[in-house]
């Protein structure tokens, strides 16, 4: 029982902030546990995501790692899972891609010796999920970013530093664990209000993709009371529930219908369960008058959000 208590938190987070992450920093002896420092100062050991499996790749021998990519309406978290998670491993070699899943892993980086830093999980437990799961995942994991990111914007304009800006933080609401996570990210990133301003508009994307998506269903559902909110419950941590309103704030703006969306419809139309050639895919859109690099830049944001994938190279499949 004192092993389970002892467990790390599984935080939410997008992976547009995970993998931009490069703090690394261990506390204690070499059991102690490892952490990467997000920039919103999670502290992170163990996460939880919900997201779409667009690739599963075989990159050891006989069978012995498996490489995942789980994305989210931000970007693409990659999953590894070898001998030491079998379960994890036989569950991306079986899975029938695309398909929603819920993961639990541990952090891990990666430092080539170029300096760069790459972040990945090792899954604890992996299960299928679906849209709904993975909808309640993106409005409530926005949330407690934008809950972070007001933290650090406050200790930003603070002018505080070190144990001051700690003691600062905490007496404005934030927890022990976020406020010194705040201090050492302040101190590590570089250009942090540039960063956390990104980070803002890629939570507001997320959020927009999953309203989006869901008054496109309720306009669809003749039976559904347009006039009442939809409610999403926050997980058992709280009895709370949060409007979508509450949510997205006076910053959100009604989703506007760009050149990605167009290409999102052309695919959604063209693929009948068998794919489109990736070529017809983009002459159909420059007949829309959209240039042709701006289609590609829209097919790879669509592929990042898990709105499509290759199932093979050339060929186009909607999710």
């Amino acid at each position: 029982m004192d092993k389970i208590l002892d467990r790390e938190v599984a935080w939410r987070i997008f992976a547009w902030e995970f993998n931009r992450s490069t703090l690394h920093i261990s506390e204690g002896d070499e059991r102690a546990p490892n952490y990467i420092i997000t920039p919103t100062g999670v502290k992170c050991n163990r996460l939880f995501i919900v997201g779409v499996v667009t690739e599963v790749e075989n990159i050891g021998k006989d069978n012995s790692l498996w490489r995942g990519r789980v994305a989210d309406p931000t970007g693409v978290f990659t999953v590894y899972a070898g001998h030491y998670q079998p379960e994890a491993a036989i569950f991306l070699s079986e899975l029938n891609i695309p398909a929603y899943v819920a993961v639990v892993g541990k952090a891990r980086k990666f430092e080539p010796e170029d300096g760069s830093v790459y972040t990945s999980v090792r899954p604890e437990e992996m299960n299928n999920a679906d849209e709904k799961l993975r909808d309640r995942w993106v409005l409530d994991t926005a949330e407690r970013t934008l809950e972070r990111i007001k933290y650090v914007e406050d200790a930003l304009s603070s002018g505080k530093s070190g144990n001051d800006l700690k003691e600062y933080l905490i007496r404005k609401g934030t927890n022990v664990i976020l406020a010194d996570g705040a201090v050492k990210a302040i101190e590590h990133y570089k250009n942090l209000d540039k960063t956390i301003a990104e980070l803002k508009n890629a939570v507001i994307h997320a959020i927009e993709t999953v309203v989006s998506d869901m008054e496109t269903k309720t306009d669809d559902n003749k039976d559904q009371d347009q006039s009442m909110p939809v409610e999403i419950m926050i997980p058992p941590e709280t009895d709370e529930a949060v409007s979508i309103e509450d949510i997205a704030k006076p910053e959100i703006k009604e989703p506007e219908t760009g050149p990605k969306e167009i290409i999102a419809g052309i695919i959604d139309k063209l693929d009948t369960g068998k794919g489109i050639s990736y070529s017809i895919v983009v002459e159909t859109a420059q007949k829309a008058g959209i240039d042709p690099e701006i289609v590609e830049s829209g097919i790879k944001e669509l592929m990042d959000e898990g709105r499509c994938y290759e199932p093979k190279i050339g060929v186009l499949r909607k999710v």
